[in-house]
């Protein structure tokens, strides 16, 4: 309970806790989390740390990149922040992830499945008139 609080915590201040310490997520995968208030979500990483996450009902975010940071004890945490206000905190030294749904400050504890590559799609590039740019 004591480390929830903490991140809890943390996630509040996270603005003011920045540090460039940390290692970004795996490129191109995805897996699901389980969190009490919102049916199972799917996040997506991708190249130039995009980030999405999808849930049940047409409900779908997106959030650039994210902050990296420590917990009181030392953990090192990365903070992801959705357009939507939600903030996903995830502990990289134990692999415990949270979610604060639309800016409240309390987190909630999820479960997460194994991450998973998944492919990637490189899309033509076209001009402005559709055109495709060789």
């Amino acid at each position: 309970m004591l480390r929830l609080l903490a991140l809890g915590g943390l996630c509040a201040s996270s603005f003011f806790a920045q540090s460039s310490e940390g290692t970004a997520p795996l490129q191109n995968s995805e897996y699901q989390i389980t969190c009490p208030g919102r049916p199972t979500m799917t996040v997506t990483n991708a190249q130039y740390g995009l980030t999405t996450v999808l849930w049940a009902g047409d409900n779908f975010q997106i959030a650039s990149g994210s902050q990296q940071s420590r917990t009181d004890n030392g953990d090192k945490v990365a903070i992801v922040l959705f357009r939507n206000g939600d903030q996903m905190v995830m502990n990289k030294s134990t692999n415990e992830t949270f979610f604060s749904y639309d800016g409240k400050k309390n987190l909630v504890s999820c479960s997460r499945t194994g991450e998973r590559e998944n492919s990637t799609v490189t899309l033509q590039r076209t001009d402005a008139s559709g055109k495709v740019e060789s």
